[in-house]
């Protein structure tokens, strides 16, 4: 696999330290050296101490769990996969968006409006047929190089905020310039609603938003109060155009290098992790919306007449995902809404028998 932003410098120093850390393990333990390029503040924190803890006390010490936060073994998702590959990164997570780098079609879950409410998204992206069908299409694009362990979420909603004015449909978005990651379909939606897309990196969103670069960002509540957006934003619109979907991933060789006993363990541990993200984020809303209303922001929720305007805006993007991925797009597409159903029946299901 060949990525351009790879950084042989970088994975050289990573080595070194990575030896060094592994060296004051114990001497018969298998080393797994884990990154998120979050913070400590980010749900998938604390899944990793969940996985760390689970791993190391099931095998009675005989897998030892490195925890590396940010851009310590490497900077960005196509970095980490190349170190996953060269087996100094063993488990990594990333965005549909960073997976894009390996498996180009799962950019189809962030067309927008894809995910219909929190409880059938996350029978989603734990629906174990698409996650065996994910499994495969990734281990096939990476030369059995990269092994999906499981899915969840990170940050939750997506929503539209900026510090010009209230967005009560798609019509307010025009004329906005709204910061978005490397993604032509998140670009898209903006673009097709006559606004500007603007690529910015993360860590230069704030100046970018302070000194008007951009005037907004597409961002969930607590993605934005954990980096003090709202001290430089004014409103916010639960439009919910995307579900935060995360992957964790571990480099293949690693994985078949341990025993079954361990293999075992570990994706019973990667299994757990995406419990605990699923879990955690609605915990940190609440902390995140009680910041937002103390900084004096203003929030709307769009009328049921207003989303569909919202979501009309989904069928062109996926008119022009389909052209772009052809047949495997429309395979990734078909497995996708598949699992929605199945994910909405069960819901309803329970919902039914709830109510009883």
């Amino acid at each position: 696999m060949k990525i351009s932003s790879f950084k042989p410098s970088r994975i050289a120093s990573a080595v070194l330290f990575a030896s060094t850390l592994g060296a004051a393990s114990m001497a018969q333990a298998v080393d797994l050296n884990l990154v998120l390029l979050a913070n400590e503040q980010d749900e998938e924190y604390d899944a990793a101490l969940v996985f760390e803890n689970y791993v190391e006390s099931r095998t009675d010490g005989e897998v030892n769990v490195n925890i590396f936060v940010g851009p310590q073994l490497c900077g960005s998702a196509n970095e980490c996969f190349e170190a996953m590959q060269a087996g100094i990164v063993d488990l990594f997570t990333a965005t549909a968006g960073g997976v894009a780098g390996i498996y180009p079609p799962i950019q189809g879950m962030d067309i927008p409006y894809t995910f219909p409410d929190d409880r059938t998204a996350m029978g989603m992206l734990s629906d174990p047929q698409l996650t065996d069908y994910l499994r495969g299409e990734i281990l096939e694009s990476t030369g059995n190089g990269i092994r999906l362990m499981t899915m969840t979420q990170t940050g939750g909603w997506r929503n539209f905020a900026n510090a010009e004015h209230e967005i009560r449909s798609p019509a307010d978005v025009e004329g906005l310039r709204f910061r978005t990651i490397e993604s032509e379909i998140q670009q898209r939606l903006v673009r097709e609603m006559g606004g500007s897309p603007t690529p910015l990196p993360w860590l230069e969103v704030y100046t970018g938003l302070q000194t008007g670069v951009v005037d907004g960002t597409k961002n969930s509540i607590s993605d934005i109060t954990n980096m003090n957006f709202q001290e430089v934003l004014q409103y916010i619109t639960l439009d919910g155009h995307a579900y935060m979907a995360s992957m964790w991933l571990m480099g293949n060789q690693k994985f078949e290098s341990l025993s079954p006993e361990q293999q075992r363990i570990v994706a019973d541990a990667s299994a757990l992790m995406g419990v605990v993200q699923f879990g955690m984020q609605p915990r940190k809303e609440l902390e995140a919306y009680a910041a937002w209303q103390e900084s004096g922001g203003e929030l709307y929720t769009p009328t049921e007449e207003e989303m569909e305007q919202f979501r009309s805006y989904a069928a062109p993007i996926k008119d022009w995902y389909l052209e772009q991925y052809g047949e495997q797009g429309q395979e990734f597409l078909t497995e996708l809404e598949a699992a929605r159903d199945r994910a909405a029946e069960r819901v309803e299901t329970d919902r039914e028998s709830a109510l009883r």
